[in-house]
């Protein structure tokens, strides 16, 4: 069996963990499966053969060669045809909607789906978040999407929502984000001491909103209160050089720069979260590796995803609705500070990820059944 990730990569922390995710269950239950994918500047060749995972022989050119070569011969070099594969699986945490507009989602699935289920493929789209989908053009491509997809996952109400809106006859269900169900590790020479109170940055808050100076303010406030309570912020880097920028443009404002922390291991970043008293968080999967785990997280927002796992895990409480509200923040983060306080939260936090646990392995026994059929 050979299955296609598409939507993974190992640039985002995130969308590594849920290919670390993808790998580790299917290897569990299906050992022989094959595993392929583009190769790209966030899919580099020396990432692909660490991973076992071959290259997709992608493009007409390539595609027309490649044909002509013995099946044995390109298995040795590591490649596969589009027409070998016999699973696409998609594995984007957040791709189609209007903020990525109809040439991107035409560009994902929707210039190729017709024709992988003219060959039979089986195609799964794994729990992310949808839309909305206002665009005309969209919508087109979204409904022939969900039209010839064997199943569809949204990760929350709202994007399952956009869904059904589109195509009330597609196959969507429900399932929260699966790396929920992968177990962090924090490295060896990590002193969680030193380390106390992690704030992850985005820059996609500043992309996707016109709130420019008021995320810089909100991170350097945030930064400033947890200091003066005692406690020791550090930079948790979840994605490449623009997060990491961002972080050290806001340290260029502070007396007391603050550690930047990175690992190239996502398991390891998630470990890192762990071992947090509290986490402030702008990137959705450090806020899922922080609730589940049951760590206290504040978390800002672009998109309705953000609001939507909050909801998930039942602590509304933690979204950050306004990043100039200066009061507010500061009782956020004192009770968040507050040992009582914390350790009630944790534990509401704990109950919580059980349940979405439980969800998690209901949409791998889904997609299994799914696949033997």
């Amino acid at each position: 069996m050979i299955i296609e990730l598409r939507g993974v990569e190992f640039t985002n922390k995130g969308a590594e963990l849920m290919l670390h995710a993808i790998m580790g269950f299917i290897r569990d239950r299906l050992p022989e499966a094959v595993f392929v994918m583009d190769r790209g500047a966030r899919v580099p060749l020396d990432k692909l053969k660490q991973h076992n995972i071959q290259v997709k022989l992608n493009g007409r050119r390539f595609s027309r060669f490649g044909k002509f070569v013995p099946r044995l011969v390109r298995r040795k070099f590591r490649y596969i045809l589009d027409q070998e594969i016999d699973i696409v699986m998609d594995g984007s945490g957040f791709a189609f909607g209007d903020q990525w507009g109809s040439a991107y989602a035409e560009r994902r699935l929707g210039a190729n789906i017709v024709k992988w289920k003219q060959q039979g493929k089986k195609i799964i789209l794994l729990p992310q978040a949808f839309g909305p989908f206002q665009d005309p053009r969209l919508k087109e491509v979204m409904k022939r999407i969900l039209l010839h997809t064997d199943l569809v996952f949204a990760r929350e109400l709202q994007s399952y929502h956009y869904l059904k809106e589109i195509a009330p006859e597609s196959r969507c269900m429900l399932a929260p984000d699966f790396t929920n169900l992968v177990k962090g590790q924090a490295p060896t020479d990590f002193d969680k001491n030193l380390h106390q109170v992690a704030v992850i940055p985005n820059y996609k808050m500043i992309e996707k909103t016109d709130q420019y100076a008021a995320y810089f303010s909100f991170l350097l406030r945030a930064i400033r209160e947890v200091a003066a309570l005692g406690l020791r912020p550090y930079f948790l880097i979840h994605e490449g050089e623009k997060d990491r920028r961002i972080a050290e443009m806001v340290n260029g404002y502070l007396l007391t720069p603050i550690p930047i922390v990175s690992n190239d291991d996502p398991v390891k970043i998630k470990g890192i979260i762990a071992s947090a008293y509290f986490v402030i968080c702008s990137r959705f999967h450090g806020a899922v590796s922080a609730l589940s785990q049951a760590i206290p997280c504040l978390v800002t927002s672009w998109s309705h995803k953000y609001e939507m796992l909050l909801h998930e895990y039942g602590f509304e409480e933690g979204l950050i609705e306004n990043l100039d509200d200066p009061v507010s923040l500061r009782e956020l983060i004192r009770r968040m500070a507050d040992p009582e306080c914390n350790q009630l939260i944790s534990g509401k936090l704990a109950t919580s990820s059980e349940k979405q646990k439980v969800r998690s392995m209901e949409m791998w026994e889904v997609v299994f059944n799914a696949i033997n059929q």
